[in-house]
């Protein structure tokens, strides 16, 4: 169809202005390179810390620190440090796990793709919407790290340093075990070949 060549088009124009996160540039080359799929948006999993005015403003929510690597307590402390008090209301810290989304020309093609992320491990995947005007499936590949964490209210820390040295860790583990789905998920791809 016409209509799904023109949207890859544009996707890959936007990607290429746009960039993506280093860790997940091959992958999206792969994908990009078959006729049949196209990448809309990614993320190779991040680490952030943000902040809330409350529970739901998500609209509101600032960002005050997101790495795509794994971090270090300090980083934390001085992404919190930098943050006038007068801003704070409450901080989160946050872990995702990397998160794909495809639009793909068939509801057949768009199988095959979910089955591939499904076995390398990315378990909250699936068909996310099918436009028939377009001619194309779109699918939403997601893993099961996720981790939110508030650490502070009002400028006042909720955990001591121990704690904090745990929570980083474990952040740093899932980000890590998200990016290794995410080369599972690369090398299976060939199947789509």
């Amino acid at each position: 169809m016409r209509v799904f060549e023109e949207e890859k088009k544009r996707a890959l124009e936007r990607l290429r202005r746009g960039g993506a996160d280093e860790e997940v540039e091959e992958l999206l080359q792969q994908i990009n390179s078959l006729d049949e799929f196209f990448t809309t948006s990614s993320c190779s999993g991040r680490i952030a810390l943000i902040c809330l005015p409350e529970i739901g403003a998500k609209r509101e929510a600032r960002f005050i620190g997101k790495w795509h690597r794994p971090i270090r307590k300090e980083e934390v402390f001085a992404a919190m440090s930098d943050t006038p008090s007068s801003e704070n209301g409450d901080i989160w810290l946050i872990a995702q796990s990397p998160i794909v989304h495809v639009a793909c020309r068939s509801l057949e093609k768009a199988t095959a793709l979910l089955r591939i992320a499904l076995e390398a491990g990315f378990k909250y995947s699936g068909i996310k919407a099918i436009s028939k005007d377009k001619g194309k499936v779109v699918v939403e590949m997601m893993s099961t790290e996720r981790m939110d964490v508030p650490l502070a209210t009002d400028d006042v820390m909720l955990c001591n340093e121990a704690h904090l040295d745990f929570i980083v860790s474990k952040a740093n583990f899932m980000l890590e075990r998200g990016k290794g789905k995410l080369k599972r998920f690369c090398y299976r791809l060939r199947e789509l070949e």
